[in-house]
């Protein structure tokens, strides 16, 4: 495994058990198996780093949207959406560094912002064909940042215990049903 991939991984595996405060460049350094210098070879320091944790997030759940499948572009969309939850549900640290409140920890560089367009444009492409006629590249993404942002919406109701009505068991099928909902009507009102 190369220095980067290391210094990665094991930011990755620091983040994900002990968060943000976990991430010093000495800590990093030493699950990797590196000098502090080593890391400062690739990254720019912590900032560096999490830019990095955070293009690579929004690469892996932009290949979990674009490998969506089904029969119809309803099923496609669902299914991308049953794949976010998951990718939140196993990748929560992760997951929160890309839409979690802006931290004052963090602040994303342009090649993370584009990361994190790329992600919602690969939603907004699924959704394309949900009208019976296509959409248009601006009403596909407002239905992409709409289903998005209801996915979103319970995965923050479920890791944050704001609603009894969701629990361990129910949460993502909650989820999924109001995304149904709304991607149904759309179909039926387009």
């Amino acid at each position: 495994m190369e220095n980067k991939e290391k210094i990665l991984q094991s930011a990755s595996e620091l983040f994900t058990e002990k968060g943000y405060d976990a991430l010093s460049v000495r800590n990093i350094a030493k699950r990797a198996n590196l000098s502090t210098i080593g890391i400062y070879s690739h990254f720019k320091g912590k900032q560096g780093i999490l830019n990095a944790l955070c293009q690579r997030a929004c690469e892996e759940l932009t290949d979990s949207i674009l490998r969506a499948s089904g029969n119809t572009a309803s099923d496609k969309v669902l299914d991308a959406c049953e794949n976010i939850l998951r990718y939140a549900e196993v990748s929560t640290a992760h997951y929160q560094l890309i839409f979690g409140a802006t931290p004052t920890f963090f602040t994303m560089s342009e090649d993370t912002i584009t990361a994190k367009a790329k992600l919602v444009e690969a939603m907004a492409g699924l959704c394309k064909a949900l009208p019976k006629n296509q959409a248009s590249d601006d009403k596909a993404m407002t239905i992409a940042t709409q289903v998005m942002a209801l996915t979103h919406g319970f995965i923050h109701f479920h890791q944050s215990n704001h609603t009894p009505l969701l629990n361990q068991d129910n949460w993502k099928d909650k989820a999924i049903q109001s995304v149904r909902l709304h991607v149904y009507a759309i179909v039926a009102t387009q």
